[in-house]
């Protein structure tokens, strides 16, 4: 699990990134005291299954505003919201709910941090073998065995299936972290399943459905190794 908390005081911030660090489940805890370089981090592809958002900043905007933010540029994103006032703020927490997965009071209890967590694992283990999209102003679940191929397209990113595509605003870096073993990265802006692969053709793929995809020259010695792996565990 990747974490990020997002608090203007330094002290807050460390003694809840000691706190995460205790919980095997979570492998990579991000700090950010300052908006700015947190919404450049996301920018430049960044992705977090859970931030940790403090409230009350000393500025116009509130953790709420942030989370409501969040919530269009990673949707799948979930929000526990940590804050001192919990009463000041209860009403404008479950009228703006963006992802809302928890509600901490400072100082922050172990054990309900710990609870949190579990809720969020609960639900990534749900959707585990699926990928999570938002599409069309719905959230949608599509099963990985039925994805041919994933494309980027002009900072958007299009799942193509046998009979289907969807269009989703999420980048394909984003993406990639649902993504199991089956998918190969042979082209920056291509992820393919490799259980549809029929023919490797010099400088391209062959997919079922007749779907042409190109391997760049970078990767393509290591695209072929990863496939034929992959066939010979199949047999």
């Amino acid at each position: 699990m990747r974490a990020a908390i997002c608090d203007d005081q330094p002290q807050a911030l460390e003694e809840l990134k000691k706190m995460l660090l205790r919980i095997p489940a979570v492998k990579k805890v991000h700090t950010y005291s300052d908006m700015n370089n947190f919404w450049a981090t996301l920018k430049d592809g960044a992705y977090y299954d859970v931030v940790f958002m403090d409230i009350d900043w000393k500025q116009d905007e509130t953790g709420i505003d942030f989370a409501g933010r969040l919530q269009e540029a990673c949707p799948y994103t979930k929000i526990i919201y940590v804050t001192a006032y919990t009463l000041d703020y209860v009403e404008d927490v479950f009228l703006n709910h963006a992802n809302l997965s928890g509600l901490l009071k400072k100082p922050v209890n172990q054990e309900q941090l710990e609870r949190n967590l579990e809720k969020i694992l609960r639900e990534q283990s749900e959707a585990e073998g699926k990928l999570l999209i938002y599409y069309q102003g719905s959230h949608i679940a599509i099963p990985l065995q039925d994805i041919l191929f994933l494309e980027s397209r002009l900072h958007k990113s299009c799942i193509v299936l046998k009979k289907q595509e969807y269009l989703c605003n999420e980048k394909l870096e984003t993406l990639k972290g649902q993504l199991d073993g089956r998918f190969l990265n042979c082209h920056k802006s291509y992820m393919v399943n490799m259980s549809y692969i029929r023919e490797f053709r010099g400088r391209e793929i062959l997919l079922e459905e007749n779907h042409v995809i190109p391997v760049s020259k970078a990767r393509a010695k290591e695209a072929k190794e990863r496939f034929f792996e992959y066939m010979s565990a199949r047999m």
